[in-house]
Formats: structure tokens, C-alpha cells, sequence
């Protein structure tokens, strides 16, 4: 064979393993870079026009309405009296979740997730979900349809201790007025966050 008759037969096989190469190139996709972590959500806030109170017991529930137009209720007390750690609950609600905020916990970081124990005066213990907040603390959600019998312990004890296996012992505060916090700010939600 002569060496023209070689040059043509060798391009006539190295064509398609060229062809090949240039198709698989074309083919192959880059791989987009992982999207920056976002920053752990808090909850929604805005001022609070007063709803009801019970002086007695420092209980004090309002409405507030964010930007958002997802109205909720809150219901807080103005001195925490007895507890210890510096601990405080806000009951919140609203159409499609409610619970309340653990204050007072600043080793939480912010989206973390958290099981806690409540332990109550009269022996009842209950296993919470929770995640941290930014600015400190932990808020439990329970959907709004079984906030009345979920919170219940709460409204029948006269002490509660939080303890979490990450964060250690929280504290533990008096639940005096909380049966009344936890009915009313229900009843806010009812008249004035329900769609």
C-alpha cells in the first residue's frame, strides 16, 4: 500500500473516534455550585394591639398583623414571676400553626432542632419538638387544630422544668394564669387570625 492509500484509511478510522470525542464534550453539563445556606428563619413579627388581659396574673394577649397579611395572636406575660434561669413562655396563634416561644435560652443556635421534656408539679412529663431562634430561645409549633389538647398539660399544672439532652437543664418557671393565656389567645385566633 502505498503511502497515500494509508494516510486516507487512518483518517477514514480516526473520523468517527474524533467525532466521538467532540459529541461527548458537547454532551457533558457543568455542574451548578450548591446554593448558599440561607440564614435561619425566625418567626414573623409586628406591633400588637391589646386584645384582652388578666391584671391578676400579668397575662396580656394582642393581635398582631405582619406584611404578610397572616394575622396571629400572642399572649405574654409582663413579669415573669418564679422563674428561675430567666426563663418566660409566649403562647402564639394563628390559622395553620401555633405553640409558644421558649425566651430566655440563649445556648440555642438559630434553626437547630431541639427535643425538650417538660416535667410538670404533678408528675407529667411531655417530649417537645423545638428549634432555635435567632436572638436566642425556642419555639415549639404544634398545628392549630390540636393547640387546646397538646397544651394542656400546661394549663393544668402549677410548674413546669424544661431539660434538653443538647442544651442541659433550662429552668423551670410557675404556670400561674397560663389555662387563661392559652384559652384566650385561642379565642383571638378564632375571632381575628382564622381566614
Amino acid at each position: 500500500m502505498d503511502r497515500q492509500h494509508l494516510g486516507l484509511r487512518q483518517a477514514r478510522l480516526t473520523a468517527p473516534l474524533v467525532l466521538l470525542a467532540l459529541g461527548l464534550t458537547a454532551c457533558q453539563t457543568t455542574v451548578a455550585p450548591a446554593p448558599a445556606a440561607s440564614a435561619p428563619r425566625g418567626l414573623e413579627s409586628a406591633d400588637g394591639q391589646p386584645f384582652r388581659s388578666a391584671p391578676r396574673s400579668g397575662w396580656s394577649v394582642t393581635i398582631h398583623k405582619p406584611a404578610s397579611g397572616k394575622t396571629y395572636c400572642q399572649a405574654a406575660r409582663t413579669a415573669e414571676d418564679g422563674a428561675v434561669g430567666g426563663l418566660g413562655m409566649v403562647f402564639r396563634t394563628a390559622s395553620a400553626e401555633s405553640g409558644f416561644t421558649l425566651t430566655g435560652v440563649t445556648a440555642a443556635t438559630p434553626g437547630e432542632r431541639y427535643e425538650l421534656t417538660a416535667g410538670f408539679d404533678q408528675g407529667a412529663k411531655l417530649m417537645l419538638g423545638a428549634r432555635g431562634l435567632p436572638g436566642g430561645g425556642l419555639y415549639v409549633s404544634v398545628p392549630t387544630r390540636t393547640y387546646l389538647e397538646e397544651l394542656a398539660p400546661f394549663s393544668r399544672g402549677k410548674r413546669v422544668t424544661f431539660r434538653s439532652a443538647t442544651l442541659g437543664d433550662l429552668g423551670s418557671m410557675a404556670l400561674s394564669g397560663s389555662s387563661w393565656a392559652i384559652n384566650a389567645s385561642d379565642e383571638c385566633r378564632i375571632l381575628h387570625a382564622d381566614p
